[in-house]
């Protein structure tokens, strides 16, 4: 039985849908709170990884605040499933890439670019949800680390 069942193939739904800003937030949110569901996730890492997609280019940094509580909110009332379920609904395919990459920020140690065997189980089990195969998920963490690179 995979580790992230629970989330993965959960039966539960939100009662309302999200867009797809939404639900490229719920992957990191997901990523997140994965491993210690009550983890208090600091706001400055959802900043900081969702200022790098094109998608939230238009949002302030109070909008993304906002949608990040309403996101918290629902993995309160109804579970981490019920987001990833919602999320999934939510996130085209042309963006699955991004959210893949976004989930990849989430879990990756923003001093030294490592991701640590537990991530790489949740990294593994989301790439086979999200069916993304290994050739594309190779792609995107080589896109991740070039980009770590160049901020070093």
């Amino acid at each position: 039985m995979p580790k992230y069942d629970n989330i993965f193939n959960s039966e539960e739904y939100t009662e309302e849908p999200l867009n797809e800003a939404e639900g490229l937030a719920s992957i990191v949110l997901i990523a997140a709170l994965a491993d210690n569901p009550q983890e208090l996730v600091a706001p400055d890492l959802f900043l900081d990884i969702l200022a790098d997609f094109d998608l939230y280019v238009e949002y302030s940094e109070e909008d993304l605040l906002s949608m990040v509580d309403r996101l918290t909110a629902i993995v309160s009332d109804q579970g981490l499933g019920a987001l990833f379920n919602a999320a999934d609904e939510a996130i085209p395919d042309d963006l699955v890439p991004d959210a893949y990459a976004a989930a990849i920020l989430a879990k990756m140690n923003p001093e030294t670019g490592e991701i640590q065997a537990p991530a790489q189980v949740f990294l593994k089990e989301l790439q086979a949800v999200m069916d993304i195969d290994d050739d594309e998920a190779a792609e995107v963490v080589a896109e991740i680390q070039k980009g770590f690179e160049a901020k070093e």
